[in-house]
């Protein structure tokens, strides 16, 4: 289902966000040798989160009506590790596929049931691991970043593929080399904070957001607070997303409200009425449902 929304020349809200976003980026990076380290750490991983969540605006066609515009921002490789346009791509798909299906959607979570069946005792335990909030936000964002490597190296037989990875490849040196060698930024800390820890943050926003029941939605919606619904833009009310994809991220609440979308997803992938803490109390070291896909043929009863 496409969004209602009235499509403006420019979405100032979101341009306001953006600039407000770099200001403090550049705050942080241009001045860190007034900062103390643990503290430039803490700063940079809500703003990696904050940049991750402008990027998933940018892809769906924000702020501006001009996909070039939108595609040259979200283009600017602040987290290194992934291809704006190769991002795109693969969620677009994640919206027009068969949600959580492991063969068919890209950002699904599942395991095909035979993967699950020929698994060994150590390896079901990795997976279980894996599928706690602790394991997701720790080891599964580096084993999540390696396995899309690892397959995008294997698209790039496709020559547009790996077009788009030469260029986010040689935009990637020339930041890196201007924010290392020139800032003198130390990139241990950059890594760890905007690179894993802006992940981590995507990590914690789509742990429950997708569950693969029979019936129902399988876009859950997490009620957090003003501060971890800002960082996420609002994609926790994920429902309401995936109903009307092309909605701005300011005009989602309202029409949350609107849809009934508590309704719904509390009847289908789940209503956390508490917000991340509650997902945190659930399934900190607990896996959040089964890992073989249940909807899938030949899955365990």
């Amino acid at each position: 289902m496409s969004g209602a929304r009235t499509r403006t020349t420019i979405e100032w809200t979101t341009v306001l966000v953006l600039i407000g976003f770099g200001l403090a980026y550049l705050a942080v990076i241009l001045f860190h040798d007034s900062i103390a380290w643990p503290l430039q750490l803490i700063a940079l991983v809500p703003l990696g989160g904050l940049w991750m969540s402008l990027g998933h605006e940018m892809l769906h066609g924000h702020p501006t009506r001009w996909n070039w515009v939108n595609t040259a921002i979200g283009s600017v490789p602040l987290s290194l590790w992934i291809p704006f346009p190769r991002y795109k791509t693969l969620h677009k798909k994640h919206h027009s596929c068969d949600l959580t299906d492991p063969d068919d959607d890209p950002e699904s979570f599942y395991l095909r049931p035979a993967v699950w069946q020929s698994a060994g005792p150590l390896r079901r335990i990795w997976i279980l691991a894996l599928r706690t909030l602790l394991g997701r936000l720790t080891l599964g964002v580096l084993r999540d970043m390696v396995g899309f490597w690892r397959r995008e190296l294997r698209a790039c037989r496709n020559p547009k593929i790996a077009v788009e990875w030469l260029v986010h490849i040689g935009l990637a040196v020339v930041f890196g080399i201007w924010l290392f060698g020139v800032i003198g930024m130390s990139p241990w800390v950059y890594v760890a904070g905007f690179v894993l820890g802006g992940s981590a943050c995507t990590h914690l926003r789509s742990f429950v957001e997708h569950c693969a029941v029979a019936s129902g939605t399988r876009s859950a919606v997490v009620k957090a607070g003003p501060l971890m619904s800002f960082l996420f833009l609002n994609n926790n009310l994920h429902h309401t997303h995936h109903a009307l994809p092309d909605l701005a991220w300011y005009d989602i609440p309202t029409k949350h409200a609107e849809m009934g979308s508590d309704r719904e997803a509390e009847a289908g992938a789940g209503l956390y009425e508490h917000g991340y803490l509650q997902v945190a109390r659930l399934y900190l070291i607990t896996p959040f449902s089964q890992p073989d896909h249940p909807l899938s043929s030949g899955v365990r009863p």
